[in-house]
């Protein structure tokens, strides 16, 4: 065979590989378009039995120091049954104690593809304040490559081939999400002073998992913080918001509101690990949470009729 001949069936192959590829991706593409007029039409989200509501976040994502039950994922998942029936949601907390906004932002990708979630909700960006351990999130050069080629439906499902194959410590009975390996992340680096002011970065790192949720296709909820102690953090969140155009989460309005009502400081907040809110308050927060949800998810059959959410005793005063 003449080297012409060979030239010329080679780029013939390449262009038959490209071709099937760009067909395979028209029909991805055109499928999901069907199914998101479908969803759209159904003025919901998550459709299928068992979607995953995915909570990261830091410890007040966890839940500490509070038992399970009382953590507001668990919370969240009571109501979500009571409202739209046992099995359509399914509410995964991968809250750690103490980690940052980077650490949960490097370890968001992972988690996207793994879980493939009707709806995230972050709550994180307390402890940019002391932890620098892992708080360059930016560190990555080809993360905003890989954003960008999550809209590719072929390289999604690469993703999902791909990161379905690495150990996850996750455990469906518990509660946290760090990765096959990784040792509890807590702790100040040596030789990096702490940031004199952490919103920017923590703005950026929220943007940044906003946009690479968006391109999973899955709406996200920022969640503040309640104290007035934790306002500076509370209002990088709610600006990494308005830059998405999400919705937001204000606790300390629910925190507010409940003192209005009667409530003791020892009723909202549980002090044993540091100011958390109690069981008490996870469950107004979890009130209001399902006000910002039901836009996104619909509305529910049994709406209506829902119970209230019971809590275990949590200690708190």
């Amino acid at each position: 065979m003449s080297e012409a001949r060979r030239f010329s069936r080679g780029w013939l192959v390449l262009i038959a590989l490209v071709g099937s590829l760009v067909a395979m991706e028209g029909l991805l593409q055109v499928a999901s378009w069907g199914v998101g007029a479908v969803v759209a039409e159904r003025g919901a989200v998550g459709s299928r039995a068992g979607a995953v509501v995915l909570c990261v976040g830091d410890s007040h994502t966890f839940g500490l120091p509070l038992p399970e039950p009382d953590s507001y994922p668990s919370q969240l998942q009571l109501r979500l049954d009571a409202a739209y029936g046992p099995g359509r949601y399914r509410v995964v907390n991968l809250g750690i104690p103490s980690v940052n906004s980077g650490f949960v932002a490097k370890r968001f990708e992972r988690q996207l593809a793994q879980f493939d979630p009707a709806l995230v909700i972050v709550w994180v960006g307390i402890n940019n304040l002391w932890n620098a351990v892992d708080m360059d999130a930016g560190a990555d050069p080809w993360l905003q490559w890989r954003r960008r080629l999550q809209r590719s439906k072929l390289f999604r499902l690469a993703s999902i081939a791909w990161y379905s194959g690495t150990g996850h410590q996750y455990e469906d009975e518990g509660r946290s999400g760090w990765f096959e390996g990784e040792a509890p992340p807590s702790g100040v680096v040596k030789g990096r002073p702490r940031l004199p002011d952490p919103g920017p970065r923590l703005e950026r790192d929220l943007v940044g998992m906003g946009e690479l949720a968006r391109t999973f296709d899955a709406p996200l909820v920022l969640v503040g913080y309640p104290l007035a102690s934790q306002a500076a953090i509370t209002r990088a969140i709610e600006r990494a918001a308005g830059r998405l155009g999400v919705p937001y989460l204000d606790t300390a309005a629910v925190y507010a509101k409940a003192r209005r009502e009667g409530h003791g400081i020892g009723e909202l907040v549980d002090e044993r690990a540091g100011p958390h809110p109690s069981a008490l308050l996870y469950g107004l927060v979890v009130d209001e949470l399902m006000r910002e949800l039901r836009p996104i998810l619909g509305p529910g059959p049994s709406d209506a009729n829902r119970a209230p959410v019971q809590t275990s005793d949590s200690g708190s005063d």
